[in-house]
């Protein structure tokens, strides 16, 4: 049990409060959402493992767009739900990841009942045991492994080599004449 869950879990069976300045550790803080949207994710307290061994922690999440105002100017704005198509604007959520069975979830309910559960390694086909840290999955892999440092390790190294590999072939497009 890595020590960030230890703490939380002692906190949670002790009933003492964790102030209102929790450390953003434990999060992904933005992550996209789609062309011109992002979610922006607060958390609320420490991680705490659950009985199953799932660790859960409470956010708040906050969906941003991008849309022209009255005068044809791009400002960024809280979404306005169904208006937008985005969503809520604000939601208090639960955040789960089980680090063992590599599996990311969110729920309304802090017991999990109603959770979107989700790989965060693809288990087939040509990306077969690539991390899922694209907008199209809402990033399952990062959010995951906030939460699961050690057991993300090889994963962040794969897309921390992914971004050198494109940046390397930019800078040599740049240095082509």
């Amino acid at each position: 049990m890595n020590f960030p869950v230890l703490v939380g879990s002692l906190l949670s069976l002790t009933g003492t409060q964790v102030s209102a300045q929790v450390k953003q550790e434990h999060v992904l803080p933005v992550f996209g959402c789609g062309t011109s949207c992002r979610v922006e994710t607060e958390q609320l307290n420490y991680p705490e493992t659950m009985d199953d061994g799932w660790i859960r922690i409470k956010v708040i999440q906050r969906t941003w767009i991008n849309s022209k105002d009255e005068n044809g100017v791009y400002r960024t704005r809280l979404c306005r739900g169904v208006e937008d198509r985005c969503g809520p604007a604000e939601s208090e959520i639960w955040l789960f990841a089980d680090c063992a069975g590599e599996k990311f979830a969110t729920s309304s309910n802090a017991d999990r009942s109603d959770s979107w559960e989700q790989d965060v390694f693809y288990r087939e086909g040509d990306w077969k045991g690539q991390p899922k840290f694209q907008t199209v999955h809402g990033n399952p892999f990062m959010r995951w492994a906030k939460l699961c440092p050690a057991e993300s390790a090889e994963g962040r190294e794969y897309i921390r080599q992914s971004y050198q590999k494109l940046f390397d072939s930019f800078k040599s497009i740049k240095n082509t004449p």
